[in-house]
């Protein structure tokens, strides 16, 4: 077996290593609210998590990733990149997970991406209308997150009266109960999206290295096997039920300054859920971690008004966004230039 095929076999590795840290990093995204509200059971809500992501992974399809295999031009993608992508992508995903940082995935794997591709072929180590799509999906999906948070969670206080002093206790409590239902659901379908969404960003991946390397037995850049999905929807699955506390507390605890509710745990969840799936369907590979956070940030004002939004936790997450792509970029384009100074020995 020779070193370039060793090292494949290791990118595939860390492609897997990759999706698994996602799952971990990205729990809270869809179990913060509803292990903050006690709508469920800890160990529970991240079990179902965890269930979810992988059936999300395996059943929604691969169009995000066809995106992902496209962004570096087939005829520039080198083992070299793939692995500097990934050690980049798994640095900075690490390092804010450990800091309780909720940060998007999404950006730190396209920031990677765009930053080896062009270290290695300069501007047509990209291809640029693929990756203006996926700057404007990035962009827009927290705002539309925001806004329809903010739109859910008022439909559905009107809904269950949780802030009705006036309302019959009996009626209140058969309400609040329903809602809570409803709020569980809601955090299942965040599970089963953002499987269906990150579980694909890791196909694309490896559907790079086979392509790349492993040509001669019938792998192509664009075709995703079924084997690769499974793995990757194993991998996401069991990095979810792992659960990342440190990011959950941030999401469940931090954003408001006042305890998340049934209502807008819901309005939250809910609207996160229904932007990822069209993100999906249409092969966009969004953010979770910030759509959740906006949806939280958004459905805290019909709740409480704008005055309990913690700024403090606000101004770190949105400095984290901008931040990611940039540091990601020059990281995998570092990562880039030294292993291809031992490549050539």
């Amino acid at each position: 077996m020779s070193v370039d095929t060793v090292i494949a076999v290791i990118a595939v590795a860390l492609a897997l290593g990759f999706d698994f840290v996602n799952g971990f990093h990205d729990t809270a995204n869809a179990v913060a609210t509803v292990i903050y509200t006690k709508a469920l059971r800890p160990g529970i809500a991240i079990f179902m998590s965890g269930i979810l992501n992988f059936m999300g992974a395996l059943l929604v399809g691969t169009a995000v990733a066809q995106v992902i295999t496209k962004i570096i031009p087939a005829d520039h993608v080198t083992l070299p990149i793939v692995v500097a992508v990934l050690v980049s992508a798994l640095i900075w995903n690490l390092f804010t997970w450990w800091h309780g940082i909720p940060v998007s995935s999404s950006h730190c794997l396209i920031g990677a991406l765009f930053g080896a591709g062009v270290m290695a072929a300069g501007a047509s180590g990209v291809e640029w209308h693929e990756l203006n799509k996926v700057f404007l999906a990035l962009l827009i999906s927290p705002l539309i997150g925001f806004g329809s948070g903010a739109l859910i969670t008022w439909l559905a206080l009107l809904v269950s009266q949780e802030n009705n002093k006036e309302e019959d206790p009996a009626k209140l409590k058969s309400r609040r109960q329903m809602m809570r239902w409803a709020h569980i659901f809601s955090s299942a379908s965040v599970s089963f999206s953002h499987g269906g969404n990150d579980g694909q960003k890791t196909m694309g991946i490896i559907a790079l290295i086979l392509g790349t390397h492993f040509s001669q037995y019938g792998y192509t850049t664009t075709d995703i096997p079924l084997w690769v999905m499974i793995s990757a929807a194993t991998a996401i699955g069991l990095g979810t039920v792992i659960g990342g506390w440190k990011v959950i507390r941030t999401v469940g605890t931090k954003i408001s300054k006042e305890k998340l509710t049934h209502s807008q745990g819901f309005g939250a969840s809910m609207a996160t859920a229904l932007i990822i799936m069209v993100a999906s369907h249409i092969g966009a590979p969004i953010s979770t971690t910030h759509t959740l956070s906006s949806a939280v940030a958004g459905g805290t004002i019909p709740s409480y008004g704008r005055e309990k939004l913690n700024p403090k936790t606000l101004k770190l997450i949105v400095l984290a966004w901008v931040l990611t792509f940039p540091v990601a970029f020059s990281l995998s384009a570092a990562c880039y230039f030294l292993l291809k100074l031992v490549w050539h020995g």
